[in-house]
């Protein structure tokens, strides 16, 4: 029996209860594509994770969403799909894709190791720790070369810096020295370092759009759009987060999207401007309790 993208965010919902993760779920647009369903707080160790549910390989559009979450570095950006094999992690271009099985044991703390990549199947290895039972087992570079079979160099490399190696070369590595030696693929997540070019990575949707990024860009902040979710611009600079959406036909519609973009802003734990059309809906949303701004004030609005 086929499940149903709903039924397969409330299985998801239950890890995260089990689990103790505050999690909000996320319902805009309610029609058609999504690219957030669900965004929660690791409190374990203060990591954000951002939660789309798979049910169809139609997935460029909204992979652009995610890959953007990655590239800014405001959350670990994830896509559950069942079909996906227990244990392993697919690489979608800084985006990870797992099953429901494999989630719940990242969640409980577990080694993700196992890395799918166009390329093949690859296995993290820990440097530090190689380097560490090495010596302990007083055996030189060249003696572990020889045994896996390959270069004094590789064994180098192994251990200057987190490797991804091949399945026969993680299996000779862990006889020999132990499970410990296995990395872990989100050890080092959103440390990377981010592009410092201010580019949007999808078309502009709007004038409004246009004229907040230039006017983000002469201060400084790296950017860029949303598509598919209550968000529309991620703006970054040093620590500072802001998070921007804009107003889309009605007020009532504009409401529903702008409580949605407060919860996914709440869970990053940014700020969020509004934008509303005229005067008259930026006091409908000022009254609501939202920090709010008009097409118009874009332009001589400071955000230092």
């Amino acid at each position: 029996m086929k499940q149903t993208n709903t039924s397969i965010i409330d299985r998801v919902a239950e890890v995260l209860e089990k689990k103790s993760l505050d999690y909000s779920m996320i319902n805009y647009p309610n029609k058609g594509e999504k690219s957030i369903d669900l965004i929660a707080i690791n409190k374990n160790n203060n990591r954000r994770i951002v939660l789309k549910i798979l049910t169809s390989k139609k997935i460029t559009k909204i992979k652009q969403d995610l890959q953007n979450i990655a590239k800014i570095g405001i959350g670990v950006p994830i896509m559950i799909d069942d079909k996906v094999e227990q244990e392993v992690i697919n690489d979608k271009g800084n985006v990870f894709e797992m099953n429901i099985y494999t989630f719940e044991k990242i969640l409980d703390g577990e080694k993700a190791f196992l890395y799918k990549t166009r390329g093949g199947m690859f296995v993290k290895i820990n440097s530090k720790q190689l380097k560490k039972k090495r010596e302990e087992m007083g055996l030189s570079l060249g003696e572990v070369a020889q045994a896996l079979g390959v270069s004094r160099i590789s064994i180098y490399e192994y251990e200057r810096e987190d490797s991804y190696v091949s399945i026969d070369v993680a299996e000779k590595l862990v006889e020999i020295f132990g499970e410990d030696i296995l990395g872990d693929i989100f050890d080092n997540f959103g440390t990377y370092e981010i592009n410092t070019e201010i580019k949007t990575f999808s078309s502009l949707k709007t004038s409004s759009s246009s004229k907040i990024i230039d006017k983000l860009s002469e201060k400084g902040f790296r950017v860029v759009n949303m598509n598919f979710t209550a968000i529309d611009i991620i703006a970054l600079k040093g620590e500072r987060k802001i998070f921007f959406s804009l107003e889309t036909q009605s007020p009532s519609v504009s409401l529903v999207k702008f409580n949605e973009a407060k919860k996914i802003s709440e869970k990053i734990g940014s700020e969020l401007i509004v934008v509303a059309k005229d005067s008259r809906n930026k006091k409908v949303y000022e009254k609501e309790g939202f920090n709010t701004i008009t097409e118009n004030e874009i332009v001589n609005y400071e955000f230092d």
